[in-house]
């Protein structure tokens, strides 16, 4: 699942209470696929949902 320029004119034109400026639609895309990569790159690193203390041990390790 990417998100593309289509996906965010659809949006755009429903939700008319938040309009998206034309040329942000255009570099909105790229920004949310860089944020969905990065959410799968650490989902997969840390699956806090088969082991809780996972979760813990992630706190810990970057809190300092």
């Amino acid at each position: 699942m990417t998100v593309s320029i289509k996906s965010i004119g659809a949006i755009n034109e429903e939700m008319q209470e938040i309009p998206i400026a034309k040329a942000r639609i255009e570099e909105l895309p790229v920004e949310l696929n860089q944020l969905l990569d990065a959410a799968r790159a650490l989902r997969s690193t840390h699956d806090f949902d088969s082991d809780p203390v996972n979760f813990q041990r992630v706190l810990h390790s970057v809190r300092d």
